[in-house]
């Protein structure tokens, strides 16, 4: 098993971080390193710095408007051309797909207030009768557990002092 020293580590995370249109894998086959690797370090690396990881981070630096034209831009598109425009702007298809599933669901009618209200109250009743029945289910655990405790005192009286109907 091969060790590499944390100043090769953060050497090679530079390179990565300061070329942003080279791959992880180009830069680790050019390093002659495993690409799970060096993509682990770089996982750790973001982690511990408190960045995003993964691909989702560049999804959240778009900004509502800038999302909204990258759909208007791409609708037309082959996927082919979609998939160059995703490279050019460091995004993912995925991205295009939810983001568009995003815009669909805001355009979408707001739910009615009185439904909203209904819910919460139907909720509610719902909360109050569940706490009644775990209070109730509580009680007759009790009374069960009473009741067998009971029935092993009862055996073991008749075990010490025997059956009344012996006397």
């Amino acid at each position: 098993m091969v060790r590499y020293t944390e100043e090769f580590k953060e050497g090679m995370i530079q390179k990565i971080l300061l070329n942003p249109d080279r791959s992880v894998v180009s830069c680790a086959r050019e390093a002659s390193i495993p690409e799970s690797t060096v993509a682990t370090w770089l996982r750790k690396h973001k982690k511990k710095n408190g960045e995003a990881v993964g691909s989702k981070k560049q999804g959240k630096q778009w900004t509502a408007e800038q999302k909204f034209d990258a759909l208007l831009q791409t609708a037309p598109m082959s996927e082919a051309e979609k998939s160059e425009y995703c490279r050019k702007n460091g995004i993912f298809p995925e991205q295009l797909e939810e983001w568009k599933k995003d815009c669909i669901s805001g355009c979408r009618k707001s739910p009615d207030r009185e439904y909203v209200k209904k819910a919460k109250q139907t909720e509610q009743e719902l909360k109050r009768k569940t706490k009644a029945l775990e209070k109730e289910l509580t009680r007759k655990e009790k009374a069960l557990a009473e009741t067998a405790a009971l029935l092993v005192l009862k055996k073991k009286a008749q075990e010490l002092w025997g059956d009344q109907e012996d006397d």
